[in-house]
């Protein structure tokens, strides 16, 4: 299986394996893999996507799990953590 330019091995391989199963969702954080993905059609999805569909749900507090990521090396822009949080002050209201 080649490479795609600009990924690792490891969201090439993923992304590969996924263009063979038909009712898949990937599970990609990387910008440039999620981009390549969907350019191949392929449904995906990235951690806070999960985050926010199990707050969605009610299965978690999507500020918590927010402040206990972000204390890792997990990178993302503030702005988009403001928009979740925003989103889900509506949706509580």
């Amino acid at each position: 299986m080649p490479a795609v330019m600009g990924l690792d091995a490891g969201e090439s391989a993923a992304i590969a394996l996924a263009e063979w199963e038909a009712d898949v969702l990937l599970l990609i954080d990387e910008s440039a893999g999620r981009r390549e993905a969907s350019r191949r059609g392929i449904p995906n999805t990235g951690t806070l996507g999960v985050l926010r569909r199990a707050s969605i749900e009610g299965l978690v507090d999507l500020r918590s799990v927010l402040d206990r990521l972000l204390a890792t090396n997990f990178r993302v822009s503030t702005s988009l953590i403001a928009d979740l949080l925003a989103e889900e002050a509506d949706r509580k209201r």
